[in-house]
């Protein structure tokens, strides 16, 4: 084990180590807000371990952010847009179930945009 202490460093270590998993790459001065918060490099020193809290930390940001897409669907007032298209759709009369995402014209080309998005995750997941 080699002994790390700049920030650059340590990014480019993180960079070669997590090559799959990681949702973004770090620069040096993300990991230089990460020590100054005390999150990793609490012995003036990187180790394995930071590794792993920076892999949580970017997991954490793609969960959140992904909520965040989640609910631009909705309006201020709660009412639900179609995904594709953007149209607000009608109320649901039944309160059972998961509500609609998608208006009438576009709920065909629904399969289709979950195959292309699944494809997609299988090629990135393939080049790595």
């Amino acid at each position: 084990m080699r002994l790390i202490v700049r920030p650059e460093d340590f990014a480019e270590w993180f960079a070669k180590t997590i090559l799959e998993g990681a949702y973004r790459s770090i620069t040096a001065q993300d990991v230089r807000d990460m020590t100054t918060c005390g999150l990793i490099g609490r012995y003036g020193y990187y180790m394995q371990l930071d590794i792993e809290t920076v892999r949580a930390i970017l997991q954490y940001e793609q969960l959140r952010e992904n909520r965040q897409k989640r609910d631009e669907i909705r309006d201020k007032n709660s009412s639900i847009h179609c995904r594709r298209c953007g149209v607000a759709l009608a109320k649901p009369k039944v309160k059972r179930g998961r509500p609609n995402e998608f208006c009438d014209k576009c709920q065909p080309f629904r399969g289709r945009e979950r195959n292309r998005k699944w494809r997609s995750k299988q090629g990135v997941m393939a080049m790595s």
